[in-house]
């Protein structure tokens, strides 16, 4: 009786978790709506700082670089803009704080040093947007943003070789420290742990609630 209400329980327990964690098809996840976002603040601060490289980096290869990179990156901040006003995202104004000190670092910076802040600042920031739509691309359940996410790695990924075509990049400059929001914090990893244990004894309780298959219960003795 015990592990009969147990396992009656632990079914419930299935139940109410999909209920709270739906997985509906098109649903927009938030890996999903971060990808937008991130691709905004980005463009915010990489555009200008492109066309501001295009004019005054010291190597004339930096300088084509930057101006296709900012020319690429103004077209897909519209096909962006379509992408957020089709699921309702308000779109952020202004870039990160750690893009703001970038692009006051690559200001400030003169001759050589100038184009090495530009080509290390932006292959860094182009790698973890990268590995983004990478993910979204393959996790999103929504087809449009699927599709656009693929023309976020296209894009990225054009603009890390490009960047590395100029060979001034740094072989540290793709690790970028976590930011705040990219950490978990121990409310996260204690949830993660109790959703793992309410899985196993959910599977636990529904295997009792419908037997082993293949296994005849053992007679018992009158």
């Amino acid at each position: 009786m015990p592990l009969r209400f147990a396992a009656l329980l632990a079914a419930t327990a299935a139940l109410v978790l999909g209920v709270v964690f739906p997985a509906a098809a098109g649903e927009l996840q938030q890996t999903d709506r971060t990808l937008l976002t991130r691709l905004k603040q980005h463009t915010l601060w990489a555009v200008p700082a492109s066309w501001l490289a295009a004019e005054r980096a010291t190597n004339r290869r930096v300088r084509d670089v930057a101006a296709r990179i900012a020319d690429d990156q103004a077209r897909l901040d519209v096909a962006l803009g379509a992408a957020a006003d089709r699921v309702a995202i308000t779109l952020p104004s202004e870039p990160t704080d750690q893009e703001r000190s970038w692009a006051g670092e690559i200001t400030a910076a003169t001759g050589d040093e100038f184009d090495r802040a530009y080509v290390n600042r932006l292959r860094a920031e182009y790698g973890d947007l990268f590995a983004l739509a990478s993910d979204v691309r393959a996790g999103t359940r929504d087809d449009d943003i699927r599709a656009f996410a693929q023309t976020a790695v296209d894009t990225a990924l054009g603009h890390l070789t490009l960047l590395e075509s100029t060979g001034l990049a740094e072989t540290t400059s793709l690790l970028v420290a976590a930011t705040e929001d990219d950490t978990l914090g121990g409310g996260d990893v204690a949830l993660g742990a109790l959703l793992v244990a309410l899985g196993t004894v959910a599977t636990f309780g529904l295997l009792r609630l419908l037997g082993t298959p293949g296994r005849t219960p053992p007679r018992t003795r009158r």
